[in-house]
């Protein structure tokens, strides 16, 4: 039961997340004059809701392991070998972690480059929209961070050996992005690997500050250009 619960509790806060879209609309609350700005806000709003109620659960899962977790961590601590990422054995997260915000935020702005590409883009609301894109940034990586990796990281550790629990946290990460940018089964694999490798910086270096700072710097690029995509109405 010790490994069921927070693997369960995490299924049911993805759940949630993923019918939040269809419940906000409910949500008479209007912040602008950009319909897509609105949908964030009550997303978000919902987001650090469920975000609250798993750190919570999971405190009360394993105290002393949530202690250590709920942290920056070790930022220079040697790591092991991920051959995918070009992470060789020893290397300092510190050189890890920079070099990951660089090729997962630059892999994505070429993605959405050509998503932008598609369509009219009015570069002037970055102007007006850059608060609410590092708002909603901050709001959703550290939300998904708590809930993905904090969530099932410290309840886990010392049950199941590292590279299942990467694999567990990259599954249902994976599933809760099936709607994301780009959504369907590209999407389910691109978030699976992503949450595979933040969920061994964090459990590498007992602390949540390179996954959070990493799926940071992509959310701005993904939310920064779905901003421009929904023009105010």
């Amino acid at each position: 039961m010790k490994i069921a619960i927070p693997i369960l509790l995490t299924v049911v806060y993805t759940a949630a997340l993923l019918s939040a879209g269809s419940f906000s609309k409910k949500i008479g609350l209007e912040a602008s004059n950009n319909s897509y700005v609105n949908g964030q806000v009550k997303y978000q709003i919902i987001l650090l809701i469920v975000t609250g109620i798993s750190l919570l659960t999971t405190y009360l899962l394993n105290k002393e392991s949530f202690q250590t977790y709920f942290s920056f961590g070790q930022l220079s601590i040697p790591g092991d070998e991920l051959k995918f990422f070009g992470i060789k054995q020893g290397d300092s997260w510190l050189k890890t972690g920079l070099s990951l915000c660089f090729v997962i935020t630059g892999v994505t702005a070429i993605f959405m480059y050509f998503q932008l590409k598609k369509v009219d883009v009015d570069w002037s609301l970055l102007q007006s929209g850059i608060i609410w894109i590092l708002l909603f940034s901050l709001t959703n990586s550290f939300g998904e961070e708590m809930i993905y990796r904090v969530g099932l990281v410290s309840p886990l550790q010392g049950l199941l050996a590292p590279t299942t629990i990467y694999l567990i946290s990259a599954i249902i990460f994976g599933l809760a992005h099936i709607n994301g940018m780009p959504s369907g089964i590209i999407g389910i694999s691109l978030a699976g690997i992503l949450g595979f490798v933040l969920a061994k910086s964090v459990f590498e270096t007992q602390g949540f500050f390179w996954a959070w700072i990493i799926h940071f710097l992509q959310d701005v690029v993904i939310i920064g250009s779905l901003h421009l995509m929904n023009k105010p109405t």
